[in-house]
């Protein structure tokens, strides 16, 4: 199964200036949760934005300039990847960003979506997903709490 992840605020926007908007723990919370032993899948501005592989995941980026490094595999194109994914057991999980999104979505069965349910000043926005080909299959809201200054939903889509 290949997944997508992402945060979205009321208006759509995933991040500004290569980083997220906001700050909200519950969320990093439910992407680790997510992704933790499963293969993920991101582009180099993601890849930048976290400054280094995310621990006890295998971790691997879409890019046409970064070399090889340690705790990372670089595949150069998306034909390059989907080959790669093929042997992959479990699930894979995309992480951004909105290209890799854009590029990926034809080979998604599962939408972990997170909406923030405010408004951020971003510069990208979530690509365009037409919801009727998707199964809202789980749902959660919360409240602002101690830690989470906004109100938030997590929302798991099934491809139709």
């Amino acid at each position: 199964m290949i997944s997508f992840i992402w945060a979205e605020d009321l208006d759509g926007y995933i991040g500004k200036n290569n980083t997220m908007p906001w700050h909200l723990p519950a969320d990093l919370k439910h992407f680790k949760a997510l992704t933790v032993e499963k293969t993920i899948v991101m582009g180099t501005n993601t890849y930048l934005s976290l400054g280094k592989p995310l621990p006890n995941r295998r971790n691997i980026v879409v890019s046409h300039s970064l070399e090889k490094q340690a705790g990372i595999e670089i595949v150069r194109s998306i034909e390059e990847l989907a080959d790669k994914l093929e042997d992959v057991d479990g699930e894979i999980v995309i992480i951004g960003g909105a290209k890799i999104f854009a590029e990926t979505l034809p080979l998604v069965n599962r939408l972990y979506r997170t909406v923030i349910k405010d408004h951020f000043n971003g510069d990208t926005k979530i690509i365009a997903i037409d919801y009727n080909q998707w199964r809202l299959i789980q749902s959660e809201s919360f409240e602002p709490d101690e830690k989470n200054k906004y109100s938030y939903d997590f929302e798991t889509w099934e491809k139709l």
